[in-house]
């Protein structure tokens, strides 16, 4: 039988979307007071006040794609993770070529399926029994370098509980309105957290 992926080379692959993060030293449901200190933008609804039709497109794609890393993992997605992790550490590819591949440029494409940076959060809620969702609608800043800022909440649960984070991050686009990259600036602990839940697994 086929070993898989050790755990610890899981985690590693998984970090690489988030190393870059300012994570907060708790998720929001830890903190108290439940105050946002960061915000992209100060409008609810996070749209610039001029929007062109490639603006619409771009932030459409944008929470396409935001949505998706942060929901589930759902009962396909589990299978595959449990295949990736004990029989084949490429089982995810496929699915994830094919949901993201008309909203990503296709450079960027290849590093975002890499870097596992479509699976960061849902990987990790996975191995740790958790399931994650969007919480808020994704508030969407046009940025002054043409880019595009994001913020919104997202709910973790498990067990009847739970908890919100919220993260912040930015994003660009190309002429075709398909996304080059997605930096998360915060994701207030989120993976951190996520990982430290993660049960220890003793060999036989």
């Amino acid at each position: 039988m086929k070993s898989g992926l050790p755990k610890w080379a899981v985690f590693v692959s998984l970090f690489l979307f988030v190393v870059g993060c300012s994570n907060g030293d708790t998720a929001s449901s830890e903190r108290k007071n439940g105050e946002n200190t960061t915000s992209v933008s100060p409008k609810d609804t996070g749209k610039s006040e001029d929007t062109s039709p490639h603006d619409i497109k771009r932030e459409e794609t944008i929470r396409t794609v935001l949505k998706g890393i942060v929901t589930g993992p759902d009962e396909e997605q589990k299978k595959l993770f449990k295949k990736q992790t004990t029989e084949d550490p490429q089982a995810m590819y496929p699915y994830l070529e094919k949901k993201y591949k008309f909203f990503l440029d296709e450079q960027y494409l290849q590093e975002f399926l890499k870097n596992n940076q479509a699976t960061t959060w849902l990987q990790t809620a996975f191995m740790a029994g958790y399931q994650l969702k969007a919480a808020t609608p994704i508030k969407i800043q046009k940025a002054k370098s043409g880019g595009y800022t994001f913020e919104f909440d997202v709910d973790y649960s498990k067990n009847g509980e739970t908890n919100t984070v919220t993260i912040i991050g930015d994003t660009s686009t190309n002429d075709d309105d398909k996304i080059t990259a997605i930096n998360i600036i915060d994701d207030q602990g989120l993976f951190k957290l996520l990982t430290q839940k993660v049960p220890a697994r003793h060999e036989k």
